[in-house]
């Protein structure tokens, strides 16, 4: 077996890489590891202490919350209410008018933090200072589960007028029997808490929760997993106290946690800050070592090998022109040198003219013809996509302003959003073909529009939009059709319109789309006028400037697809009685249009 030779170029980038190249990038791999480990491991000091402070403020506050609630666990009023029995009506009101002139001012009025006041008494009657009655229920229930704890941070509820606090309880102890007699609700200002997270900073993206003993997010940044269950990983995690962080995620997603539990409140904090923050000052220096170690590589690289690989990187690089000219690339050239290689590719540039000289003339005259074909077929299919009627637009700037007017309502946002989505598609080259779900989404935004004007418009849409993204079709070829249903259908007999229904159906020649109203219909004489000239115009007919009928909207989408598919493709009406009309529009299946 022959071994083939290595080349001059190949032995000298070896020993360039295998003695420069290489050491330098091991080392530089080593000082990046090291250097990560380093500030991950400071970063976790940093964030231990944080949530050792968090956590220590937070204790600080609830054992104040104690302290200030503690004097009404044996107050003389609570503790009459507690024992109440409750038939005794007069002696319910009484009390709760004395609560609400002795208690509630000096606890709740004098405390910017304390939001509520709440006693419920395990007999039956409760007093709250807030709309209360919502959460009687299941305070109950969470008092029957957890009968043993004196103080207890419930979580976060949403009061009646819409307020988020941190609701806390506290047993009411009989002073004569001493046994529990009923319990104290303490809706806190969810501000207070927030204001002791908010004291520290973890960056751009980093954030802080708190989880409850229940293993629930009694806070989190994000208020859809309040209440919500910690992740399995997390709890896992969180019952090994000696190692109070781990990492979450992989590559660029991978984030540091760290944790720390009260053993005054039983609350833990927990913090996650993405890897990629602390290491954005470290990758930079890291890319900017990299580009200067590159830079002295190639500079080193270039001047130890630039005069012996002249000869063979410009033999190298007409090898490459030559295999290019075999794939058919014949406007490729040489460059020009005063040596003997100079004159080898003198004479490959000089073969190249020849060539494509020879075939220029073949093809000239061919491609001149084909080429007038195909623009003045392509012109006179833009003319007829250019005439599409923009009353609509008009139209519905004048709603958008009577809504901005008149009612300053929230939808003349959404409108504003719809018809600048028609606006933008409807400028996009019409020349362009699109996906059949794009154009049916293009439909969707005039829709949304005319519900505004007509709320009783009922849309009825039988479409898989997923089955319709394969399928190409040309630009603004649905909407016209149904705003030909609104005009005409509704509009021209001066009635709201009510009903507009989509349905499509595939069989072996295309796809099928019909558009359904429930308007007065047209004469039977004009839907036949229609439905011939659909079937019988002659594409030079159709490339005219005016229809064979009055509108140019319908004709204006019928010869367009007909002149991009070809027959049967184009507009048919079904059906046009007084309780509405039917329309057709068949197309062709195809993945893309042929350029």
């Amino acid at each position: 077996m022959r071994i083939k030779t290595m080349t001059i170029k190949l032995k000298l980038v070896l020993l360039f890489f295998g003695f420069f190249c290489l050491p330098f990038l091991i080392l530089g791999k080593f000082w990046y590891d090291r250097s990560m480990e380093t500030i991950e491991y400071n970063a976790i000091n940093n964030n231990q202490q944080l949530m050792r402070q968090i956590n220590y403020n937070l204790d600080v506050y609830f054992s104040d919350i104690k302290k200030a609630t503690l004097p009404l666990l044996a107050h003389p009023l609570v503790q009459q209410f507690v024992k109440i029995d409750p038939n005794n009506q007069y002696d319910y009101y009484d009390l709760s008018s004395r609560i609400r002139a002795d208690l509630i001012p000096n606890m709740v009025y004098n405390r910017d933090d304390i939001y509520g006041l709440s006693i419920i008494s395990l007999k039956g009657p409760y007093y709250s200072n807030i709309a209360f009655s919502d959460r009687v229920d299941s305070y109950r229930k969470e008092f029957a589960d957890n009968n043993k704890d004196n103080f207890r941070i419930l979580g976060i509820s949403m009061t009646g007028d819409g307020t988020e606090v941190i609701t806390v309880f506290r047993r009411i102890i009989d002073n004569e029997t001493y046994v529990t007699a009923g319990y104290l609700i303490i809706d806190l200002s969810l501000n207070r808490t927030t204001d002791i997270i908010n004291q520290a900073q973890l960056g751009k993206t980093g954030m802080i929760s708190i989880v409850n003993t229940d293993d629930k997010y009694l806070y989190h940044p994000d208020p859809q997993k309040w209440q919500q269950l910690l992740p399995a990983k997390y709890k896992s995690h969180f019952e090994n106290i000696n190692t109070p962080y781990f990492t979450n995620g992989t590559g660029a997603g991978k984030s540091i946690v760290v944790y720390n539990r009260s053993a005054s409140t039983g609350l833990t904090i927990v913090s996650e800050v993405p890897l990629r923050e602390l290491m954005e000052d470290l990758i930079y220096f890291r890319n900017l070592t990299l580009g200067f170690v590159l830079l002295l590589i190639v500079l080193a690289f270039v001047t130890i090998l630039s005069f012996s690989l002249s000869i063979t990187r410009a033999l190298s690089h007409l090898m490459n022109l030559m295999k290019k000219v075999e794939m058919g690339d014949l406007s490729i050239r040489a460059p020009l040198r005063k040596d003997e290689i100079g004159s080898l590719n003198r004479g490959f540039n000089l073969m190249l003219e020849d060539l494509n000289r020879l075939i220029k003339m073949m093809h000239t005259s061919h491609q001149k013809e084909k080429e007038m074909a195909i623009h003045q077929r392509e012109s006179k299919i833009q003319m007829l996509q250019a005439r599409i009627n923009p009353h609509f637009l008009y139209n519905t700037l004048g709603v958008i302003n009577a809504y901005a007017i008149i009612a300053k309502v929230k939808p003349i946002s959404q409108m504003t959003v719809w018809l600048s989505d028609i606006f933008r598609y409807s400028i996009d080259n019409p020349e362009d073909t699109v996906s059949l779900a794009e154009e049916i989404q293009h439909m969707f935004n005039y829709i949304h529009i005319q519900k505004e004007r007509y709320q009783s418009l009922e849309v009825d849409v039988d479409l898989d939009l997923n089955g319709l993204k394969d399928i190409h079709t040309l630009r603004l070829t649905i909407q016209p059709i149904v705003e030909n249903a609104f005009i005409h259908g509704y509009e021209d007999y001066s009635i709201k319109p009510t009903y507009i229904g989509l349905r499509a159906s595939f069989d072996d020649a295309g796809i099928k789309l019909l558009i359904i109203d429930k308007g007065r219909g047209m004469p039977p004489d004009l839907v036949e006028t229609y439905n011939q000239a659909f079937d019988y115009m002659s594409e030079e007919q159709m490339l005219q400037a005016s229809a064979p009928f009055g509108g140019i909207g319908m004709w204006n989408v019928h010869s367009r697809l007909r002149l991009e598919f070809g027959e049967p493709y184009g507009l048919s009406i079904v059906c046009s009685e007084n309780t509405g009309t039917i329309v057709e529009i068949r197309m062709a299946y195809r993945k893309e249009r042929s350029v």
